[in-house]
């Protein structure tokens, strides 16, 4: 019996792998010239902002992107990486007696999962049929994706 993904994973999958190379590749060009904090600093905003914009337009497809759900989008990997994480890693460890890598692997995995939901649920709901720009809360970010 043969399981099939959904797109909606396989897209959030393939952005999480491109954001995270994103982040790798410019910390990697970074860090000798800025340092490892600023490198840090700008890959991962990079990586964040591709995210961001990929995810919201293509992975979930939000019609247009908004300065709301950059800030429900920011909110949301704030609470994945600094509560969830932390606390998943406690819990493995502490409780689980699981060893501290195989627990910060458990956390990250959770953590992915965490932001799926979230941002399925939260940052890029499913709009009804029925809602028109004038109902969406907030202001449009320029569309920066290229038209198809």
């Amino acid at each position: 019996m043969s399981m099939k993904l959904p797109r909606t994973l396989i897209r959030f999958g393939t952005v999480g792998v491109a954001n995270t190379a994103i982040d790798v590749a410019l910390f990697w060009v970074l860090h000798a010239p800025l340092g490892i904090f600023a490198a840090n600093f700008l890959s991962t905003s990079a990586g964040m902002t591709f995210s961001f914009l990929v995810n919201g337009r293509l992975t979930f497809g939000a019609s247009r992107l908004t300065a709301r759900q950059a800030l429900l989008f920011l909110a949301t990997n704030a609470f994945t990486m600094w509560v969830l994480q932390p606390v998943l890693m406690y819990a493995a460890v502490e409780v689980a007696e699981t060893p501290l890598m195989l627990a910060k692997v458990v956390a990250l995995g959770g953590s992915v999962v965490g932001n799926f939901l979230l941002y399925r649920y939260v940052v890029w709901p499913r709009e009804p049929a029925s809602a028109t720009s004038e109902q969406r809360i907030g202001p449009s970010l320029p569309n920066l994706t290229p038209s198809a």
